[in-house]
């Protein structure tokens, strides 16, 4: 991650947080530019993200990582972290490494370094397919496929010049401070396997891909927290009347330093939310955002779409100081991508903690010079509490219910208090 810098917003009234879902609705669809690395190192603080995800035939949890990092500061290079996780609910034993890397190498959505290779092949509008290998150490070596089905378009909130950006400062791209941005393929499957201490590991899996970037400032000036839903059906379960389903919502909340009305004028929630089934026309479902202020109309929202993420019960955890969630709900609410009327989506699970993978100190994941600056800079201490449960999605279209079984990895990170 990007952690030094130290602008902040000093307007003195009107808005300096311009949400996406004030912006712009609606799907949006990707172009081969959207999902491919820009590694932007003359603009300020970056950090960019590949993020893998996938649900396994017996319920595990596999994430692959690659992240990179600009800090901003002359003659502090680059930095590239490959991140691996397999969670095993079953047996609770986490598979975990984080690596440095060195030589890294992009070509559009392909990139490479001295630990790892992703081929990227295929275009938005045909099957796509990032083919992963890497040799993180002795214990854990990485042979798999993530694919994306011709007909399971990925997506972006919103159409036109801003379409998924939420900017910080001005919504004038030329003179904004920092810009968020998420781009998804939310429907993909896995193959291959891993080998995790001389075991095979079978990798067939439901899974999704990721692309972000956090551009221009430090993630603590960016926001004060985030949470984030990735439910995926099967996973020993038996497939629903609407296929292989997945759900993904993504929120942050803004610090005291933008918003509607300037600094310290109240914190923005932005969410966004993606539903895609594969016997669903085109396989999306739902595209959807909303835009949370401080007070009622202080954003207007470009739809009627409703999308929450809900920390239903909380808990002071000792060790990290913050409100941890034991109980969350999601609701994905809005009009179809297919024009056939409004649907609604929602999960909710009242005791998450009894799925808890562990508490992620981030500070001691990121590389010695950004843990340095960050915790002299700003004295902030990170965290990301990480579930991964048996769920129930409620979809309700066309006059009736239709429960789907799966599972939900969730996070919620703490930038800061």
């Amino acid at each position: 991650m990007s952690w030094f810098g130290t602008k902040e917003s000093n307007e003195p009234s009107g808005p300096t947080f311009f949400p996406l879902p004030s912006n712009t609705s609606g799907f949006g669809k990707l172009d081969k530019d959207d999902t491919a690395w820009k590694t932007i190192s003359g603009h300020g603080f970056q950090t960019e993200t590949h993020t893998y995800y996938s649900l396994l035939e017996d319920g595990s949890f596999l994430m692959v990582q690659v992240i990179w990092s600009f800090l901003g500061v002359f003659l502090i290079p680059a930095t590239t972290q490959m991140t691996f996780k397999l969670y095993n609910p079953h047996t609770k034993k986490t598979s975990w490494k984080s690596v440095n890397v060195n030589g890294f190498k992009h070509d559009g959505c392909s990139s490479k370094s001295d630990a790892f290779e992703i081929k990227h092949t295929g275009t938005p509008e045909t099957e796509e397919s990032y083919a992963i290998t890497a040799h993180l150490d002795k214990n854990v070596q990485i042979n798999i496929t993530f694919t994306k089905p011709a007909d399971a378009p990925g997506a972006k909130y919103g159409t036109g010049e801003q379409a998924g950006y939420s900017n910080f400062g001005s919504n004038d791209p030329t003179k904004r401070d920092a810009f968020v941005i998420h781009r998804f393929l939310p429907l993909m499957t896995t193959s291959g396997s891993l080998i995790i201490d001389g075991a095979i590991v079978d990798a067939k899996g439901e899974a999704m891909f990721v692309h972000a970037m956090q551009s221009g400032m430090r993630p603590n000036l960016i926001a004060s927290s985030w949470n984030f839903a990735f439910f995926a059906s099967n996973g020993g379960n038996e497939e629903s009347e609407l296929g292989s389903v997945r759900a993904i919502q993504m929120e942050f909340t803004t610090t005291d330093d933008y918003g509607p009305k300037g600094k310290n004028s109240g914190r923005s929630k932005v969410n966004i939310g993606f539903v895609y089934a594969s016997k669903i026309p085109n396989n999306a479902l739902l595209v959807v955002g909303q835009t949370h202020a401080p007070e009622a109309g202080e954003y207007t929202n470009k739809s009627k779409d409703i999308v929450i993420a809900e920390h239903l019960t909380t808990e002071k955890d000792e060790e990290t100081s913050y409100m941890a969630p034991h109980g969350l709900s999601f609701v994905w609410e809005g009009d179809r991508v297919d024009g056939a009327g409004r649907a609604r989506v929602s999960a909710m699970n009242a005791d998450v903690w009894s799925g808890l993978i562990e508490k992620v100190d981030v500070l001691a994941e990121i590389p010695y010079v950004i843990r340095k600056g960050l915790s002299a800079v700003t004295g902030a201490k990170p965290f990301i509490f990480q579930y991964h449960n048996p769920s129930t999605l409620n979809v309700e279209i066309e006059g009736k219910a239709i429960p789907v079984k799966g599972w939900m990895f969730n996070e919620a990170s703490f930038v800061s208090m």
